[in-house]
């Protein structure tokens, strides 16, 4: 009699059966669909830190470069982790009912992905792991983000926090996890000191941008040699951790900007900001926002004695920049 599973070593195993189609996750319906399962598969792997690179070319094709610290993919099984059933977690039994609160195990959703992607690729096994895919949204559609505030129509954030906020995994195994541009990320993994070492000795300034270019294609990271010379030279804000933000940040004991800050403000006089100024204080924050690689949707202006607040709205646009 065929046994439940077959042994592929380095810990990886293929099941089969009806252990298999138990096992096996939902159908990808949604490139949020595959975002959630290649976040699981990474927090599944042990990884401290998910660095996720998004970006959309012509309004239709989604590229998606997931990078992670985790305990890496044996180079001999780089490609069988896209096979049907394959997982690290064949001796770990999952009760029926349960599936969405353990972890299915390396590949074992790895394999449906693969099949709703354009493309899909191990391009570094380990420090770091990275993986990319490129969806075709016209045949694997994005959900449409319901908030109007934002020009973006990408969910990707929202999955993230929804994946962060899972209640049936306790917050000290949830990773952190960087959602942004390519080239946000590539300066996130440079303050982290993830990429120096997959840097080539170079001398100069252009040298080591183009080793820094070089290793970023490497992790799939479609980044311009300008653009790389922009994240060197702090041009371009490294991407934040998104999965445990509140909205709102705490200082001695109240939220900053809530109404109980703004009641504690002290009076004064009140500023008075005619149009002429609005448009110049826009054209400078415009400015700022596109140094960071952002752009601004908006601007709110508040004047309370004493104080002047301005809210811009800013958002990562879709396209890739050049």
């Amino acid at each position: 009699m065929q046994g439940p599973y077959r042994d592929l070593g380095n810990g990886f195993a293929r099941l089969l059966g009806a252990e298999g189609a138990r096992r096996s996750p939902g159908r990808i319906l949604y490139v949020e669909d595959a975002l959630h399962e290649l976040l699981r598969n990474s927090r599944d792997a042990g990884a401290r830190n998910i660095y996720v690179a998004s970006s959309l070319r012509a309004r239709r094709y989604r590229t998606l470069v997931v990078l992670d610290d985790g305990q890496g993919i044996p180079e001999t099984h780089r490609h069988l982790i896209f096979e049907p059933g394959v997982t690290t977690r064949h001796l770990d039994p999952i009760l029926p009912g349960t599936e969405e609160d353990l972890p299915h195990g390396a590949g074992l959703s790895l394999y449906h992905v693969k099949n709703a992607a354009l493309y899909a690729e191990v391009l570094s096994t380990t420090s770091p792991t990275a993986i990319k895919l490129v969806f075709d949204t016209h045949t694997l559609p994005e959900k449409t983000l319901q908030a109007g505030s934002r020009p973006s129509k990408t969910n990707l954030l929202a999955t993230i926090t929804r994946f962060a906020a899972s209640p049936s995994i306790p917050s000290i195994l949830q990773p952190r996890i960087y959602q942004a541009s390519p080239a946000s990320i590539l300066a996130r993994l440079l303050q982290n000191h993830i990429i120096q070492g997959l840097v080539r000795d170079t001398q100069g300034d252009h040298s080591q941008a183009q080793g820094i270019r070089e290793a970023a294609l490497a992790l799939g990271l479609e980044v311009s040699l300008r653009t790389v010379q922009r994240v060197v030279a702090g041009e371009v804000t490294a991407a934040k951790d998104i999965s445990s933000s509140s909205g709102s940040a705490v200082r001695g004991g109240s939220r900053v900007g809530s109404r109980e800050a703004r009641s504690e403000s002290p009076g004064g006089p009140i500023l008075s900001i005619g149009n002429d100024d609005l448009a110049e204080i826009r054209g400078v924050l415009r400015r700022a926002a596109a140094a960071s690689y952002l752009e601004l949707a908006g601007l709110d202006f508040d004047a309370r004695p004493g104080e002047v607040i301005i809210r811009g709205r800013v958002y990562e646009p879709e396209e890739e920049y050049e």
